[in-house]
């Protein structure tokens, strides 16, 4: 009886999780360093996602990242599914400050302020079938994501990160099958303890997350799948596992 009751409070907090206010497209304009920039970024609970332009460039650069209270975070990619760079900074009222790194560890501050802001309905995805991946180049972790919705409301997908040197340990999420609820998806594993994990998708990509502190996953040290994905291939992947 005790572990039905825990069942149902679970269930009712993802449901309550997914019920949250509607999101929001923002744009920002500020600097790295001396480099003018502009964002046009969604907000959605923790998740954050859109465009990064460098003015000096004009060319837009798709961005992942999250924001955690008024710790923000972004990932810049190019070249496909490359990292080539990170922002990690502040958010106090309009405006988002902190440090640009590379991922070879090269650093700027940056500062960006709010220009506008307008609430949005949640975007509903027709498909989050696909293969998703992120790298940190040839001296950085990896990750990959194989993703095939097969209903409404069931993805099947899998899931191998390596950490970069000198250990190279493994994370891996063999092939298994999660129920998707407005483009979220819940991964529990009590094999090795508490494995609490929250997929959350959109067009162009998807950040996983660890929930409620469980971290025991049995994965390498230091190894995680957790992440910012680009999607880079729309097609029904091939997976690797048959379980």
């Amino acid at each position: 009886m005790k572990k039905i009751y825990l069942l149902v409070i679970f269930l009712l907090a993802w449901s309550f999780s997914f019920a949250q206010s509607k999101p929001t497209k923002q744009t920002y304009e500020g600097m790295v360093n001396k480099f003018p920039i502009s964002l046009s970024l969604t907000f959605d609970a923790n998740l954050v996602y859109g465009t990064l332009t460098y003015k000096r460039v004009g060319q837009p650069i798709k961005v992942i990242g999250s924001i955690e209270g008024d710790d923000f975070s972004l990932h810049e990619f190019v070249d496909k599914t490359e990292i080539s760079g990170l922002f990690f900074g502040k958010r106090k009222d309009d405006v988002i400050s902190g440090l640009w790194l590379t991922p070879s560890g090269k650093e700027m501050k940056f500062s960006v302020k709010k220009t506008s802001s307008t609430e949005i309905d949640k975007p509903e995805l027709k498909s989050v079938t696909g293969s998703y991946a992120y790298s940190f180049g040839k001296d950085g972790g990896t990750g990959n994501m194989y993703v095939q919705q097969v209903a409404k409301d069931k993805i099947i997908l899998e899931i191998q990160a390596v950490k970069g040197p000198p250990s190279y340990n493994q994370a891996i999420i063999e092939k298994t099958t999660l129920k998707l609820v407005r483009n979220e998806a819940i991964y529990e594993n009590n094999e090795f303890g508490k494995c609490l994990l929250k997929l959350s998708f959109f067009e162009g990509g998807a950040n996983i997350i660890y929930l409620n502190d469980s971290y025991e996953c049995g994965f390498g040290n230091a190894a995680s799948v957790v992440g910012k994905y680009l999607k880079f291939d729309a097609k029904a992947p091939k997976f690797e596992k048959t379980n």
